[in-house]
């Protein structure tokens, strides 16, 4: 399972694919509570097709915005982060 975070257009979207094709998604009302909401999102998404975090290989980012922006540098932190923790 892999988990992509995409930025597009002020909207993030969390996807989740299993062998390379996407099985579910959540979003994010308001890119201005990325921040607050990013990791129970994901959570959710998790938990949703009964998967735990150790079901997801690897996190993701696509963004439409420039590197500057703060909600693209959360999300790249985040999946920095997990992709670091994950045990493979």
């Amino acid at each position: 399972m892999e988990i992509l975070i995409k930025i597009k257009e002020k909207k993030v979207r969390i996807l989740l694919f299993e062998n390379g094709a996407e099985k579910d998604a959540v979003e994010i009302a308001e890119e201005h509570s990325l921040s607050r909401e990013l990791l129970p999102k994901i959570d959710e998404l998790l938990k949703r097709n009964k998967l735990s975090t150790k079901d997801a290989e690897s996190v993701h980012v696509e963004s439409d915005q420039d590197e500057s922006f703060t909600t693209t540098r959360i999300a790249r932190t985040v999946a920095e982060a997990w992709n670091f923790t994950v045990d493979k």
